[in-house]
Order: C-alpha cells, then structure tokens, then sequence
C-alpha cells in the first residue's frame, strides 16, 4: 500500500450526516440510507464526496459501542429531515494520508498514518478523525476506494 501523507489545512466542508452507535461493520448500511435521501435531492453525482467521522477509537471503545457518522457533502444549504443531521467540519491542520486501498485495508491505513504522525513529532487534536471518499468502490475496477485519511493535528 503506497501512501503519500502530509501536512495540510482541509478547508470547512459542510455535510449531511447519520450519526450512529454499532460496530464499524454496519457503516455500509447506513450509507445506503444516506444515499436514499440525497439521491432524489440531486446529491449523489460524479463529484459527490462522501465523509466518514469516527467519534470514538475502535482501540479503545467496545465495537458495539462505536459512534460514527456517515456524511455526505453538501454545498448549499439545505433541508435536513428525519435520522438526517447538518455537521459542518471545520477547517483545520491533518496529516491526510491519501490512497487508493481495498476495504479490507482500512485498519492498517489507519495505523499507519497514526505511526506516521507520531513519528514526526505530531499530537492529535480533539477533533475526530475522519476519511473524505472521492468515488464510490463498487464503480472502481479493483474495487478500491480513493479515499483521503485525516487525522486532525496540533
């Protein structure tokens, strides 16, 4: 697995979110529904980005206790309804660690980028940690997500 991690600034996305408690395993569900809303609203296109803000550590947190949310970004204002919340991720300093990884690659790009951070000297902040999806792995010919790992730093 190549990465390529750096310092940088990611700016302020504005997001429609599930936030759920439950294992890490279930996430996939809750992406559907969140696709089910925005689909009709026009959301879900080429460029869609989709955000995954982890609240707890799965090293430190029991599995069924994780609280994660599943997000979509949005550029414009927007009508939130039911199970669906408005999340604004505010801009600031990640190690972002950007890769194109298969699913079951995930824990170890993680790690990684935890290792890489600590290595040179950075502290997490209180911020989540979060991943930014640029496509949609099921469209991909390896079945691979291009997806940006941030890990919110002081």
């Amino acid at each position: 697995m190549k990465t390529n991690s750096v310092v940088k600034h990611v700016e302020s996305l504005s997001l429609a979110a599930i936030t759920y408690k439950g294992s890490m395993e279930a996430i996939g569900a809750v992406y559907d529904r969140i696709v089910q809303w925005a689909a009709p609203k026009g959301l879900i296109n080429k460029h869609t980005k989709m955000v995954t803000i982890y609240h707890d550590s799965p090293k430190t947190t029991d599995p069924s206790a994780l609280r994660i949310s599943a997000c979509i970004v949005v550029n414009k204002p927007m009508t939130v309804e039911g199970e669906i919340t408005q999340k604004t991720l505010e801009s600031t300093k990640c190690l972002v660690s950007s890769l194109e990884i298969s699913p079951t690659q995930f824990q170890q790009a993680w790690e990684a980028s935890f290792a890489w951070m600590l290595k040179h000297g950075y502290k997490k902040s209180t911020i989540a940690p979060f991943a930014i999806y640029y496509n949609n792995a099921q469209e991909h010919p390896e079945n691979k997500f291009i997806v940006d790992l941030c890990i919110p730093i002081l």
